[in-house]
């Protein structure tokens, strides 16, 4: 008697294909995933490659992600003429060539528009392989595919700071964007010869009518994405007290966002409907999304800074750390993906989740200290990465429960351009925080130093050592006072999850 196919809607797929159809959908993801955490491991040397300054090589980094949005903002659209499948092969090419670009510029500008043009490839990737499905499966489906997108999507990038960090030592600052443009070709090729074939005609993507499209929707958000995401990163550079103007920047971004959505709001057809997102599931699971990114963005930076500039382990070491605790956090991913999506009480995981984050961070403040060791700093990391199944993948199944497939679609769009938002903010954030808070503490650490220290002459050699010593504890106590604050943020959160009974 034959087994009962895994797909309805494709009967003839084997189980074999399926799985290898839900690991293809996690390595495009991956692709953007991929991207963006080399770029965050290495950009300090590849600034260094283009001769850029901290604010030039900014750009680099905001022109990405804006450009994300914008793909974000015309998937569906696109999808409807091409497919979802055609847009993931569109959008691997594009971000292929994009990385290829990346590799081949010679100053900031030429840096900063390669990476846009990567960003419009691999920005909606995330977004159209979720989609896919949610389209090719029903819910009850869906376990396979969600197996080997897991796998993809968070496995395999978790190796990218390790790799990053043997690229960085052992060869050019290119060799991270030929290695992204090689990724990004062999996902094409595992997406060609694995992905179901159209169940529709589609259009070629140079047959669509790119002259009719919604050009409106798509400068408001673009620039509104590129000013806010800009001016966000900004804050690390400048402060708000001797430069209050600074702050101009992200409003001016925020403004060209809603200017968006009061035209969406108004079009007939819009390519992202405003009117589909006020249910107060999505509006609270989405708040839960932009929480987990922003504390997300905020925790990688904190932890890269202190690893490197606080407890002075090398390049390599930080990227092995990076790497071993990601593994772990997709393996306690994995788990759930088998055996913890019918939790009970599920708002009191989330709660329980950020619990968990407050500990990991209050902890990993009360160690903070010039030489401490891998074994005191690694089982903290660890804890904090087991929190993702709760703080994320129950968030993520809660939040799209009443949504019908053609919904999704508009729900995970504004979804992923809140993340590519809230990434930013926790960054700059973060950087904004430690700028200040290291500032007072190495004025007060200086305060501490008297001539009596030197009644045999200042010595350049310990001069330069006490000033390493100084900027070192700096960081480390800037860092401290953050994890403090970061644990008390948790734990309010927590009592805010427990609270959602829209979440349930």
């Amino acid at each position: 008697m034959p087994s009962k196919p895994l797909l309805s809607q494709h009967p003839e797929l084997s189980a074999v294909r399926v799985y290898m159809i839900g690991l293809a959908l996690g390595c495009s993801t991956g692709v953007d995933f991929w991207a963006s955490a080399m770029m965050g491991v290495a950009g300090t040397h590849i600034r260094g490659g283009v001769h850029a300054s901290p604010e030039d090589f900014l750009w680099t980094l905001t022109s990405y992600a804006a450009a994300a949005v914008v793909a974000n903002l015309m998937l569906r659209r696109l999808a409807h003429d091409i497919s979802y499948r055609g847009f993931t092969m569109a959008g691997l090419v594009i971000a292929a060539a994009g990385a290829a670009l990346c590799a081949l510029s010679r100053n900031p500008l030429e840096l900063a528009l390669a990476r846009a043009v990567q960003g419009f490839g691999a920005g909606g990737l995330f977004a159209a392989s979720r989609i896919i499905i949610q389209l090719a499966a029903a819910r009850e489906e869906r376990r396979p595919l969600f197996i080997g997108f897991n796998i993809g999507s968070m496995g395999l990038p978790a190796a990218a700071p390790w790799i990053t960090a043997q690229l960085v030592e052992n060869a050019e600052w290119q060799m991270v964007f030929v290695l992204q443009a090689g990724i990004a070709l062999a996902t094409l090729l595992f997406v060609v010869l694995t992905y179901p074939p159209r169940l529709t005609v589609t259009l070629a993507p140079w047959d669509v009518d790119y002259h009719a499209m919604d050009w409106v929707t798509v400068i408001l958000f673009g620039a509104g994405a590129l000013t806010l995401l800009h001016g966000l990163g900004d804050l690390r550079f400048y402060e708000l007290a001797n430069s209050p103007s600074v702050a101009f920047t992200p409003i001016a971004g925020i403004a060209l966002f809603a200017a968006g959505m009061v035209y969406l709001r108004r079009h007939p057809d819009p390519w992202l409907n405003p009117k589909l997102l006020l249910g107060r599931r999505f509006l609270i699971g989405l708040s839960f999304y932009a929480i987990y990114y922003l504390l997300n963005g905020l925790w990688t930076y904190v932890i890269s800074t202190m690893l490197q500039n606080g407890m002075g382990f090398t390049f390599q070491t930080t990227g092995t750390v990076l790497t071993t605790t990601s593994l772990l956090g997709f393996a306690a991913a994995a788990a759930f993906t088998f055996w913890g999506t019918s939790l009970p009480g599920s708002r009191r995981y989330i709660a329980l989740g950020y619990l968990i984050f407050a500990m990991a961070a209050w902890l990993l403040s009360q160690r903070m200290m010039p030489g401490a060791s891998l074994e005191v700093i690694l089982p903290v990391l660890v804890l904090q990465n087991l929190t993702l199944p709760f703080v994320l993948m129950l968030v993520a199944g809660l939040t799209w429960a009443e949504f019908s497939v053609d919904d999704f679609a508009h729900g995970y769009q504004f979804k992923n351009i809140v993340r590519q938002i809230a990434s930013a903010a926790g960054t700059g954030l973060a950087s904004l925080w430690l700028q200040y808070d290291e500032a007072i503490a190495r004025t007060q650490l200086v305060a501490h130093v008297t001539p009596f220290e030197f009644q045999q002459g200042i010595d350049p050699a310990e001069l330069a050592r006490l000033s390493r010593l100084i900027d070192q504890q700096a960081t480390l106590i800037g860092t401290a006072n953050l994890l403090m604050l970061l644990a008390g943020a948790c734990c309010v959160i927590a009592i805010v999850a427990v609270s959602q009974r829209a979440l349930k």
